[in-house]
């Protein structure tokens, strides 16, 4: 007798998706029935031999959040692979918290999806069942629905309901901290505290007292007896923010509470204890670094059974006009108009998510009570080579190139050569006094043809020729 197929069951209002979902289900060898709503997929469900279920989120009657757990709980053998068009970090944590098996973004990746649909197959022949932690209820600060930020909160819905060690990895104002308070916040230690120290800042002595704290005498203007980091996030989670940073002995003591959960304050002979889940974060790479002899390995392996990788602002595409919405509802402002809305689409924002925050709220103040428009941005984004010292030439390129391409204009490549050729010269005229011949001397130009551009760009009067004398 052969072997029945494995049957997939795709619960989803949108014809098309439905259609398609089902073709690829066929093409694995699988059979697929579809339901354009949550009850009907349940009915089915009760039915019986359904071995996988793909579930979209947004649903008319009972959504998809509201069906999973119904499914979890009648049917834990089942797999889950819940998809949406409307990602958040609150609806993928909610996903994987209520016993999803997978979390996947429309429109979906057909390649990924396959992948998915027969590691599922395969979880559902060994009838492995799924935990449903507690769901979570707050909001996040964390805005995105880009794949790279999608990934992440999967990671943290996954990380937060054990107690393995975290690293998050990421740029400076990519938001590791968030990263980390979600973590927290999802996890059983939400309602504990959330302690973050930034070891960038501690030096020599600070260091073991600033973790593990120090008894009165203990050194000069010790006068009291003062509990460090360590004790204080008993019961909850401390986030060591750029532990790269952390000297040769503190990484020592850390690795020691680790391994045993005591330490020592300083000064005192008399061993504690603390029950921390210790988060890491870092802006550059702690492998390299271990790998390098500069932190220890034996170390780095302790904190990072998971590593989070946060992608920069630059590279999460549409992103950047959800957190500009964000940011203006935080910042109350009375709007943008679609000319600053472009000016920060074309940034690469080298400060990331920070860098925007507080690009608006600088703008918000400007604007008062009206729309924010390109002159109440910082000078840094409407004037990025005059007040971005520090930023490079690529990342001045790649905002120019933004800044021209929002503005619609069809002859795009002349407008940049002409943004970038202007304060060139502009600078060079500056550099020589106005001396033509050691400018075109310097840059390699005809002088007539530095003339004519410098005319072109009203830096010298239009009528400027050398005039014979009587």
């Amino acid at each position: 007798m052969a072997e029945a197929k494995p049957n997939i069951l795709i619960i989803d209002d949108e014809p098309g998706v439905c259609w398609a979902l089902s073709e690829l289900a066929k093409s694995m060898g699988y059979d697929a029935q579809a339901a354009s709503e949550a009850e009907k997929g349940l009915e089915v469900l009760a039915s019986g031999g359904v071995d996988v279920v793909v579930l979209d989120i947004q649903l008319p009657g009972l959504n998809g959040l509201e069906a999973l757990p119904k499914i979890s709980a009648d049917h834990p053998q089942v797999p889950v692979v819940v998809i949406t068009a409307h990602g958040t970090m609150e609806t993928a944590v909610a996903a994987v918290q209520r016993g999803a098996f997978e979390y996947l973004l429309k429109p979906v990746d057909m390649a990924t999806l396959k992948t998915v649909l027969a590691a599922a197959v395969e979880r559902r022949r060994r009838e492995a069942e799924l935990a449903a932690p507690p769901e979570p209820v707050s909001d996040s600060d964390i805005v995105g629905q880009c794949p790279q930020m999608q990934e992440v909160f999967k990671q943290i819905a996954l990380v937060a309901r054990t107690e393995m060690g975290v690293l998050i990895q990421g740029e400076t104002g990519s938001g590791k901290e968030l990263v980390a308070r979600a973590i927290h916040r999802f996890s059983r230690r939400g309602g504990g505290p959330f302690v973050a120290v930034n070891c960038s800042l501690l030096t020599g002595e600070l260091v073991g007292s600033e973790l593990f704290g120090h008894e009165k005498g203990a050194f000069t203007g010790a006068d009291r007896a003062v509990p460090g980091k360590v004790e204080i996030a008993s019961g909850g989670t401390l986030l060591l923010d750029e532990v790269g940073d952390l000297s040769g002995e503190a990484q020592a003591r850390l690795l020691r509470f680790l391994d045993d959960g005591e330490f020592y304050r300083v000064g005192s002979a008399q061993p504690r204890r603390a029950d921390v889940r210790v988060v890491a974060a870092t802006n550059r790479s702690l492998r390299a670094a271990a790998m390098g002899g500069t932190f220890r390995r034996d170390l780095f392996f302790r904190l990072s059974a998971v590593t989070i990788e946060l992608p920069p602002l630059r590279d999460r595409g549409s992103d950047i006009q959800l957190l500009i919405d964000h940011f203006l509802a935080e910042s109350a402002a009375a709007g943008m108009t679609d000319d600053a809305r472009g000016l920060l689409a074309g940034c690469a924002f080298p400060g990331n998510v920070r860098e925007l925050r507080h690009a608006i709220e600088h703008a918000a103040a400007m604007a008062g009570r009206q729309p924010i428009g390109p002159e109440h941005l910082p000078d840094a984004i409407i004037r990025p080579a005059a007040s971005a010292e520090g930023a490079t030439l690529a990342q001045w390129a790649e905002r120019l190139l933004g800044r021209v391409l929002a503005s619609g204009d069809p002859n795009a490549y002349e407008q940049l050569i002409h943004r970038w050729e202007r304060p060139v010269l502009e600078a060079a005229m500056t550099r020589f006094d106005g001396n033509q011949a050691r400018i075109a001397e310097a840059l390699g130009m005809h002088r007539s043809t530095l003339r004519k551009r410098l005319r072109g760009y009203g830096l010298i009067a239009p009528d400027h020729r050398e005039s014979p004398q009587p």
